[in-house]
């Protein structure tokens, strides 16, 4: 059920008149159950995997809050995470696994093909495991007690807006808030619409219209100019900011029109200096996830090897990142290039520090935030594309094709350069307010409904609604 199409928002209606309708002090009940019909709807063959999950990672903190002793929590510990981390392998990495064993055997004349399995793999799989074991560790660090209401729990994971594409919730940030009961308040809806109403625009105007030209682009490269395909490749930037980031603000609207509050995943990432500050804005909830259970604790424990320490747990980290996506040597390249990157600006950040006294702020930052968008724009080249050969042959045409920039339909490319246009000014206006006047922020009531209403007919205009899934839904 993708979030941006009629069924969803039939089914969204819906859910809120039941929502609305029953007692407070039962609305969690009738929540959970709208968020298991919207996981049956989506997948009905994986609704007893993600409960089974659910009720077995419930048993696991409790008797993790329960233990006495530190060998014991921290054998429930491993446990926990070796169950979760075992489940998101099989169904996410196992073939990827085999066929890659398999090449090697094949050296000795062993066949292993027979071992790859036809797997589908569950809903949010990728979110809801790290959301497990985050949890874990919290209790394990005594950040968080463990939920003795398996209701309050089951609604934690099952919240149906972050099912398919997160943002990866924290447990000490979402199970207060079931711990109150929630009434029906004009603000949450009108917050949750306009939220909504911007994610729409970024999917349907933004990224859906780009997708039109990527894949003309695309698939036709071996026909294209290098200024197309280096365009098309900037493009695509935009493309997966405006498909994620729309996502996200769909989906915390939608938790919004019900009262509850999910952690921002974006934080206008295009405006940042370098790759630390991108990573900080970008997948917040996955950066952020990495950095916490992962990143700090292996620096901490590596701090005796000093700075190859740093550098140690900055690739391991972003390894994470990259094979978290999929499992192919690509995504685990993108994420080793940003740990490369990142490696760069610790060595470097004392000369740079001197180099941005002797040139001018604005010309430094702005050449700064150029520099961090080609480096992405770069990497995404390799994210986008499954083999190692075919991110070769991309950017090997940037520098060999000539001819002339393929325009495909000039109203396509009008839509995407006002599209773009009016996402980027909107984050440049939302972090440096350097206009007075903000139409979708205004204080009078009459302006912002008049903003969000003409929002909302440019997007029945120019919106396409007949586009793709949304990217990170792959993930």
């Amino acid at each position: 059920m993708l979030f941006s199409t009629l069924v969803f928002f039939i089914f969204l209606a819906v859910s809120l008149i039941i929502y609305y309708l029953t007692p407070p002090r039962y609305r969690s009940y009738s929540l959970l159950a709208v968020s298991i019909f919207f996981y049956i709807y989506s997948g009905p063959a994986f609704i007893f995997f993600i409960a089974g999950m659910t009720l077995l990672n419930y048993f696991i903190g409790i008797a993790l809050g329960s233990s006495t002793t530190d060998k014991m929590h921290k054998i429930i510990l491993i446990s926990g995470i070796c169950i979760n981390i075992g489940a998101l392998v099989f169904f996410k990495y196992w073939n990827f696994l085999i066929v890659n064993i398999a090449e090697l055997f094949s050296l000795f004349h062993v066949d292993l093909s027979y071992w790859q399995l036809n797997l589908l793999i569950p809903l949010g799989l990728s979110y809801y495991v790290f959301q497990f074991i985050g949890y874990l560790i919290d209790i394990y660090w005594k950040h968080q007690k463990a939920e003795k209401k398996f209701l309050h729990f089951s609604l934690f994971i099952m919240f149906f807006p972050k099912i398919p594409v997160g943002p990866i919730e924290r447990a000490r940030n979402f199970l207060p808030q079931l711990k109150h009961n929630i009434f029906f308040e004009y603000e949450n809806l009108s917050e949750g619409g306009k939220r909504i109403v911007w994610g729409l625009f970024k999917k349907l105007v933004v990224a859906d219209r780009i997708a039109i030209y990527q894949s003309a682009v695309m698939s036709t490269i071996d026909q294209q100019s290098a200024t197309t395909i280096i365009f098309a490749s900037v493009l695509y930037t935009f493309q997966v900011y405006a498909d994620f980031s729309g996502y996200t603000d769909i989906a915390l609207g939608t938790a919004r029109l019900f009262g509850y509050n999910l952690m921002e995943n974006f934080q206008r990432p295009f405006l940042s200096k370098n790759i630390g500050e991108f990573w900080r804005r970008w997948h917040i909830s996955l950066s952020s996830w990495v950095n916490d259970y992962v990143f700090t604790p292996l620096a901490f424990k590596k701090r005796k090897w000093g700075i190859w320490g740093v550098y140690v747990s900055l690739v391991i980290s972003f390894a994470i990142i990259g094979i978290w996506h999929g499992p192919t040597w690509n995504y685990l390249l993108f994420g080793l290039l940003q740990a490369l990157a990142l490696i760069y600006e610790y060595t470097t950040r004392r000369f740079r520090k001197r180099m941005s006294k002797r040139i001018p702020p604005a010309l430094y930052n702005n050449m700064s935030i150029l520099l961090m968008f080609l480096y992405i724009s770069f990497c995404l080249i390799i994210f986008r594309t499954e083999t190692f050969g075919q991110a070769f042959g991309i950017i090997k045409a940037m520098f060999t094709h000539s001819g002339t920039f393929f325009y495909n339909k000039p109203s396509t490319l009008f839509f995407i350069l006002i599209g773009c246009s009016v996402m980027l000014l909107y984050d440049i206006q939302a972090e440096f307010k350097l206009l007075r006047f903000s139409a979708f922020s205004n204080k009078r009531w009459i302006v912002q409904q008049v903003s969000y209403a003409l929002l909302i007919i440019y997007i029945l205009l120019a919106g396409v609604f007949d586009g793709g899934q949304f990217i990170y839904l792959a993930f």
